[in-house]
């Protein structure tokens, strides 16, 4: 294949000139940058290094990224009484007390599915309960495993559940499973139906689950494939509401334990002012209340 031909694929000519006995022929010759490029190579400049980072990606992060909830435990979660309490059952009593499960021959599930209305924990709780019990942990954003190329994602699926074996007991944290894993024909591209397939392949697989726990995390459990909710898959199903009042005064007394407040503080009275919060808008209460204070002080 002549010069040419790669001179015009780089956009460096017009004329495209392909000889079909080159192409047929045993002996390919390649062209090399210095035959395309005139010397001298311009330099790479910063403004070249920074369009490549925008356009590259470690694999690594594709499928898992660090988790900022390495040091968040069970009790730095406020209120969710009967979540911490469900996960425990789950998760942590099969591995801290093995002897009496296998005496009344218990099979407990693999997968749990927290569900409920956006900032009301289940992330959260997910990164606690993972570090209680002291496992490795996969933390996976959905929608991050989705790829525009054919086969990617179900790859993309693959390499967790691979990481995950390989390094068990582990558990696997999917965020926002309703935007990976929706119900199959809703796709017109097809992807999400491949990879809701690969799921239940690995979740059903020869290889099965040993030592590996699924926990996903959705704010619309109803666009969930029904497939994934059947006995053996998430078996478990743990509804992260809003709040009660009780929930939301052990909310705020968790977050007040790290921020400096006044002793004459009503908590009480912001839990009788703040019916139907959600957990997040609890915290960012707080924030507000702090950069209000920030802006009295005499320093600022």
């Amino acid at each position: 294949m002549s010069n040419a031909f790669f001179a015009t694929f780089l956009g460096l000519s017009a004329f495209p000139i392909v000889s079909l006995h080159s192409v047929s022929s045993k002996k390919k010759t390649f062209a090399t940058f210095s035959d395309i490029l005139p010397a001298p190579y311009p330099p790479i400049l910063k403004c070249d290094v920074d369009v490549a980072l925008a356009n590259s990606r470690p694999a690594a992060s594709v499928i898992s990224k660090a988790r900022d909830d390495a040091k968040i435990s069970l009790k730095d979660v406020g209120g969710m009484r009967n979540e911490k309490r469900k996960l425990m059952e789950i998760l942590i009593w099969p591995t801290k007390y093995p002897e009496v499960f296998r005496s009344y021959d218990v099979q407990i599930g693999k997968g749990v599915l927290l569900y409920g209305p956006s900032g009301c924990g289940k992330t959260l709780l997910a990164h606690a309960i993972a570090n209680e019990t002291k496992f490795s942990c996969i933390f996976v954003k959905g929608p991050e495993l989705l790829s525009k190329y054919i086969g990617s994602s179900e790859e993309n699926v693959r390499s967790v559940f691979e990481r995950a074996r390989a390094s068990a007991p582990c558990i696997i944290i999917f965020d926002e499973l309703d935007s990976l894993a929706p119900q199959r024909g809703s796709d017109a591209t097809g992807v999400t139906d491949r990879v809701v397939n690969q799921l239940l392949t690995e979740m059903d697989g020869a290889e099965g689950l040993q030592g590996v726990f699924v926990i996903g995390c959705s704010n619309r459990m109803d666009l969930i494939d029904p497939a994934l909710l059947r006995p053996g898959r998430f078996d478990h199903l743990v509804e992260c509401g809003v709040p009660s009042e009780e929930d939301r005064l052990d909310i705020l007394n968790t977050i007040l334990r790290s921020v400096k407040c006044s002793s004459k503080l009503s908590v009480s009275r912001w839990v009788s002012q703040t019916n139907g919060w959600t957990g997040a808008e609890l915290k960012a209460l707080i924030t507000n209340a702090q950069f209000d204070a920030m802006r009295k002080s005499p320093q600022s």
